[in-house]
């Protein structure tokens, strides 16, 4: 069997990885997976024709400079695909791109095999129309909430509950002890990790905001420890950044220590995003930021339903983490919360209890795993006729 996998972020690198993984634990050396990927989907064998870095952008306003190359890097993708002839393209998140490649694959019609999405987008939150177009031009929808599934479904579009792949972790099974024992961390010391998100973009919008919000709490909590896990790419990045502080860091890049790093944080501040989700899933009080250009936001504004923008609370439906966005996305503000959360104990293990709700909406307590659902879904939707 051959797959074409397309993931155009580090998120859908960290996602595609465990399937590919599975999918060579299944079908051996009768398993090919190649296309569009990162640094984890090739640890995993995978055959990567294009980087990933080459199609990430950030936003509406952002991605307009970048939009001759991009339909130039779909054109190239589409008609390797066309070569390949692969049994399926798995397009992993990232909808604005992988969308217009999956309509140009089916109006082009020399592509003849299934076209299955990881990553259901957000038609809950906004423009839930788009389920009966995406119908149109996608054989299958993996998605990560159960919520998700009858948008597609009732449109004709076979689609499954496959789990969050944060069920795996052994998130739960953590107490942040070793990481503080291991970084001579004192029991009774105060840390606070920063999460400066996953793409380059976000790195240079947001990590100044976050890194004067973590000063002004050191003003009033003075010794704090700094804890800052990253990706391996954004090390560096993190470690300039922070290099002029005159307190305890631990930049942490190695993807075997991220959650022990995540467990010793009392409290954290975050870029809004996939890493609030993991935060609230390992149990750790914290606060998100966020803030992109005037504009984009403005048309978000404008599209968006739903009342929050962190996961865990739009999945709750309830403001239980603290949302500094745009015009709130200041060190002060992001500072405040970050104080409340790390010396009102009350408030702090408000956000712990509300966490616990988490697990079985992402799929905890199923005989099987995220990927092996999502194996299942794939070859059940290449057979099928």
């Amino acid at each position: 069997m051959k797959l074409f996998f397309i993931a155009g972020e580090s998120s859908g690198d960290a996602l595609a990885a465990p399937l590919i993984k599975e999918l060579k634990d299944q079908y051996g050396n009768d398993m090919e997976c190649l296309g569009v990927g990162g640094p984890q989907m090739k640890a995993e064998g995978f055959d990567e024709l294009l980087p990933l870095d080459q199609i990430s952008v950030i936003g509406i306003w952002e991605v307009i400079p970048k939009i001759p190359r991009l339909l130039k890097l779909n054109k190239s993708i589409v008609e390797e695909i066309e070569k390949q002839k692969p049994d399926a393209v798995i397009t992993v998140d990232f909808p604005d791109f992988n969308f217009i490649l999956a309509k140009s694959l089916k109006k082009r019609g020399i592509y003849k095999g299934k076209i299955i999405h990881y990553v259901a987008p957000s038609v809950w939150a906004w423009r839930s129309g788009r389920a009966q177009k995406i119908a149109g031009f996608m054989d299958g929808m993996m998605c990560l909430f159960p919520m998700e599934v009858e948008y597609f479904t009732k449109h004709g579009m076979k689609a499954a509950h496959v789990g969050h792949p944060l069920v795996m972790s052994n998130a739960h099974d953590l107490s942040g002890d070793e990481f503080r024992e291991e970084n001579n961390i004192k029991k009774d010391a105060k840390t606070i990790g920063l999460f400066f998100g996953s793409r380059e973009a976000e790195f240079k919008n947001l990590s100044t905001v976050i890194k004067e919000a973590a000063l002004l709490v050191n003003d009033i909590e003075p010794g704090i420890h700094i804890i800052a896990p990253t990706l391996p790419e954004l090390e560096y990045n993190v470690q300039k950044l922070l290099e002029d502080f005159n307190l305890p860091i631990y930049v942490v890049a190695n993807p075997k220590m991220k959650w022990q790093a995540i467990k010793a944080c009392d409290v954290a501040i975050a870029v809004s995003g996939t890493m609030g989700l993991e935060l609230a899933y390992a149990g750790v009080p914290h606060v998100v930021t966020y803030k992109i250009n005037p504009i984009t936001a403005l048309i978000l504004r404008l599209l968006v339903k739903v009342k929050y923008a962190h996961l865990a609370n739009i999945l709750l439906d309830k403001a239980i983490v603290p949302e500094c966005l745009q015009g709130k996305c200041t060190s002060d503000k992001i500072a405040k919360e970050a104080l409340e959360l790390l010396q009102d104990e009350e408030k702090s293990k408000a956000q712990k209890e509300s966490f616990l709700a988490l697990g079985e909406i992402l799929g905890e307590g199923n005989s099987m795993s995220p990927p092996e659902r999502a194996v299942e879904f794939i070859t059940a939707t290449i057979r099928a006729k």
